[in-house]
């Protein structure tokens, strides 16, 4: 009986190493096109829409004020002043958008769409975490000056709601390898016509639909990450106070009846303006790249 067990794992293992060898061996680097989009037009990208990320992470603390007031105080030291910190974000664009990109194609080859979505995305916030934090950190100094005497190492990968930066970017990838395809085909449906506007507004639904569904959980990850006193607490103190979080800023009891407050639109709307106008933007070079590089 042992020598059956015995076999049946030598087996298994035996099947995983074909596996393995088989999907090194089928492996083939990307397109060009596909890197350079990924290389010089992430970080172009990323940093494009610095305004559009602060004015998220501003709104994470901040229940009272509208969008256009967020976008006031993004920009109050100047038209610069608006891009406070986003060269961090930019630099690690480069290997961030490879991820979405050349190495989301190599996950998706062995793990499937799905697989390749989560796996694409826990790199991605390996790569990214710690720059977003610095940036959120560094746009709460300039609302408020010394919130934080010390802010987060941009080479950092981990830290204070890290699972959150990868649940959201999970959400936020599947809206750019999952949504926009099938949006596409309803957008063609419907208008009767295949072309490079339609793909570009079944792109732009698709992302528009992950950054509503990614919105409160930014807010969140910048909630938590913009919150020193957070970092003291216990565990289960820490949980209440992000479950209270997200019930001040989506939720309000007026006569007895509790409601989504004012506050969802606001994000739902700055979120989109964030990730929508970015991964469309990216997905649109991606593509046009490959149509126009020489071959």
């Amino acid at each position: 009986k042992s020598r059956f067990f015995v076999c049946l794992f030598a087996s298994r293992c035996l099947a995983q190493v074909h596996w393995f060898l088989r999907t090194a061996m089928s492996f083939e680097l990307p397109e060009t096109p596909v890197i350079v989009s990924g290389a010089l037009g992430g970080p172009a990208v990323i940093f494009a829409v610095t305004p559009f990320r602060n004015g998220l992470t501003l709104g994470s603390t901040n229940i009272t004020a509208n969008a256009q007031g967020l976008y006031r105080q993004v920009f109050a030291r100047g038209l610069a002043g608006g891009w406070t910190g986003g060269i961090y974000p930019a630099i690690a664009a480069c290997p961030q958008f490879l991820a979405l990109g050349p190495v989301y194609h190599f996950y998706a080859g062995f793990a499937g769409v799905a697989g390749g979505v989560v796996l694409t995305s826990i790199t991605e916030s390996a790569i990214a975490y710690g720059a977003e934090t610095c940036n959120a950190q560094m746009a709460a100094n300039a609302k408020t000056p010394g919130t934080f005497k010390t802010v987060h190492s941009s080479y950092k990968p981990f830290g204070p709601g890290v699972g959150i930066h990868i649940f959201r970017n999970i959400i936020a990838t599947a809206g750019l390898r999952m949504f926009c395809t099938p949006c596409t085909s309803l957008i063609e449906g419907v208008s009767g016509k295949s072309n490079g506007f339609t793909q570009l507004g079944g792109d732009f639904a698709g992302n528009v639909c992950a950054a509503c569904l990614s919105a409160p959980v930014h807010q969140l990850y910048g909630f938590t990450v913009t919150t020193p006193e957070l970092q003291v607490l216990s565990g289960s103190e820490k949980t209440a106070r992000m479950v209270q979080f997200l019930k001040d800023q989506y939720l309000e009891t007026k006569d007895g009846r509790t409601r989504l407050s004012a506050v969802v639109p606001r994000d739902l709307f700055m979120r989109t303006m964030y990730v929508a106008v970015a991964y469309t933007m990216y997905s649109s070079l991606e593509r046009m790249l490959v149509k126009m590089w020489p071959k």
